[in-house]
Formats: structure tokens, C-alpha cells, sequence
């Protein structure tokens, strides 16, 4: 991601996780988050079925109210949250290239007005279901497929330099070679607990329920998926997990 790291905070919904996102991720050197309405134009890249929807062109015209609303919540926030945070407050959508989009929680039945452009943005932060008061100290991964660079994880890692432990959620089905190999390329230096799971949705959101982390990290499948098949998945995932969600575009 470069030297310096640029996050878009997306203001719509519930702002103030968002908000806490973007403001515990500030606090990282070389990290600047700006925060400002969602890019509500034609996307171009991966979209979530019922939860990122590239299709909506409308844009709304209640920017100034909802700025206020963010500043006011952000205030709010430096007195709770500790360290050095900081947020740049925009009166416009998301203009160049981002690594990495935060973005709240989908409303049931309701998708979200902004897209997630994998031309203008490297990953996608989904905000957890409450205001959270760290981020990425407790990491769940889950992946599948043969062991290969992890994309998803490499960015968390920037993202996140005080990781204090990991768990890496499998396959069932994978061997004993490949397992070891999976841990070879986590290369986290902190604890690793392994779990193996079915590969179905409801058994990999049980298990990553269980792992308890902040954090759930989620690599894409290497056998090949199609668009919809992964947003499914992914859609799932988040219906199920209550902290913050971290995949690559």
C-alpha cells in the first residue's frame, strides 16, 4: 500500500462505528483517513448482493446535515477513544484511489448507496455492529483453496501492527502439508490457533463466532468463484458476524 496509507470513511447509517473505525486507524503512523459521503455513481468492481449495489445514481442532496451529525459524533468519539486520532471531515464522495473503504453495517433489506471500485479502492473495511474500542488486536482468517499469499491479511497487517493473536479458520479437507504451509505463509509472529471447518457458510460463521476476534478477515477463495458466488458469501458472513469485516477487492 505504499508508504502512506489513505482510508475513505463512508458517512451513511450508523456513523458513529464508522466513525470509531476511522479514528482507531488514524492512529497509526502514515495513516489518513477522510470521511465524507458515499460514492453513490455507477461502480465498477466486486459489489455484495443487498449490500453493495452499484446501481444506484441518485445522489442525495443532505450532506451539510450529515456532516454536522459527523462532526458532532466525532467529537464525541476523541473524548472516548484514547490516543491521537484524527479525521478529516470532506463535503465530497471519494475522489482518486483509496486503500481501503470503511463502511457500515447493511440495513436488512436495504442495500447501501455507495459501490466498492476495485480500481479506487483496495479493500473494504465493514465496520462492526458497535462502536468498537480497538481494532485488529484479535485476528480471525478464513481461507480456503491451496496455501498461497494471503492479500486480506497482508493488508491487515499494515493496517494493524499490534496484532496479538490469530486464528486461522480452514477447510477440513485440507492435509497436513498444506496446513503447515497456510501457517508458514501467516508468518504473524504471535499466537496461531487453527480450526478446521466444513466448507459451507453456516459452519465457517459458527466457527468464526467462536474465534471471538475483532477482526474478521476474509480471503477469497483461489478455486474459481464467480462474482455472485462470492457475494453470497460474503453477504452471509456479514449477516453473522458481529465485529469488524476486512476483505480485498
Amino acid at each position: 500500500m505504499g508508504n502512506g496509507v489513505r482510508i475513505f470513511a463512508a458517512l451513511e447509517g450508523d456513523l458513529e462505528a464508522v466513525l470509531a473505525c476511522g479514528w482507531l486507524l488514524s492512529m497509526n503512523p502514515g495513516v489518513t483517513v477522510t470521511a465524507g459521503p458515499p460514492d453513490r455513481g455507477p461502480g465498477a468492481g466486486l459489489c455484495a448482493r443487498g449490500y453493495m449495489d452499484p446501481h444506484i445514481l441518485t445522489q442525495d442532496h443532505g450532506n451539510d446535515a450529515l456532516l454536522l451529525g459527523a462532526a458532532s459524533q466525532a467529537r464525541r468519539l476523541a473524548a472516548l477513544l484514547p490516543g491521537e486520532g484524527a479525521l478529516d471531515l470532506s463535503h465530497d464522495p471519494p475522489i482518486g484511489r483509496f486503500d481501503l473503504l470503511v463502511a457500515g453495517r447493511p440495513q436488512p433489506g436495504k442495500p447501501t448507496g455507495w459501490s466498492a471500485d476495485a480500481q479506487r479502492f483496495g479493500a473494504v473495511l465493514v465496520a462492526p455492529r458497535e462502536t468498537p474500542s480497538h481494532l485488529g488486536r484479535s485476528i480471525a482468517i478464513l481461507a480456503d483453496g491451496p496455501p498461497r499469499e494471503l492479500k486480506s491479511f497482508r493488508i491487515a497487517r499494515r493496517l494493524f501492527p499490534a496484532i496479538a493473536s490469530v486464528h486461522l479458520i480452514l477447510d477440513e479437507r485440507t492435509d497436513p502439508a498444506a496446513t503447515d504451509e497456510w501457517l508458514r505463509q501467516l508468518d504473524c509472529r504471535c499466537p496461531v490457533r487453527l480450526s478446521m471447518v466444513r466448507p459451507t457458510t453456516d459452519a465457517q460463521s459458527a466457527a468464526s463466532l467462536d474465534a471471538g476476534g475483532d477482526l474478521l478477515v476474509v480471503e477469497r477463495p483461489a478455486r474459481f468463484w464467480t462474482s455472485i458466488g462470492f457475494e453470497w458469501r460474503l453477504a452471509a458472513l456479514l449477516d453473522r458476524t458481529a465485529g469488524a469485516v476486512l476483505f480485498a477487492l
